[in-house]
């Protein structure tokens, strides 16, 4: 279960990882096919996103939606279903890829917000994926 309930017009942190810390994006393809999921089911559920990014075994979004609650779960149930068809169907695998449904957290204050933008930025650099945030092509 969940620590926080979702709630309209509340910025949360969204992130999951591959089973058991795998890689879930394993070309340039993978990236591009999440992103374009992210993008067109973000239409769909009314989600505004404020960042985002995607390492080869995790992503984070920073997300929220003036809508229904529920259309963030919605959102990320959609991406993670449409991915997961995806990478399996590309790589022969079955069963699970994200380690589990979500996480999120609520950012509530200022402070939370300027932190959680420079580490989710900054997420590609301290991997040693790339030398500046700049550099890193699966984020916005």
């Amino acid at each position: 279960m969940r620590k926080y309930k979702i709630e309209s017009s509340v910025v949360y942190h969204i992130y999951n990882r591959g089973v058991s810390k795998r890689s879930i994006f394993l070309s340039d393809s993978d990236y591009r096919f999440f992103i374009y999921k992210f993008f067109n089911f973000k239409k769909q559920y009314f989600i505004n996103c404020i960042n985002y990014c995607l390492m080869p075994n995790h992503y984070h979004f920073l997300i929220y939606t003036k809508k229904e609650p529920k259309n963030i779960s919605n959102f990320i149930k959609s991406l993670q279903v449409s991915y997961s068809r995806h990478f399996n169907n590309r790589y022969k695998h079955s069963g699970h890829v994200f380690q589990g449904a979500y996480n999120a957290k609520p950012i509530l204050d200022p402070v939370s917000m300027e932190k959680i933008i420079k580490y989710i930025k900054n997420n590609p650099v301290k991997n040693g994926l790339v030398k500046f945030q700049s550099e890193w092509k699966y984020s916005g």
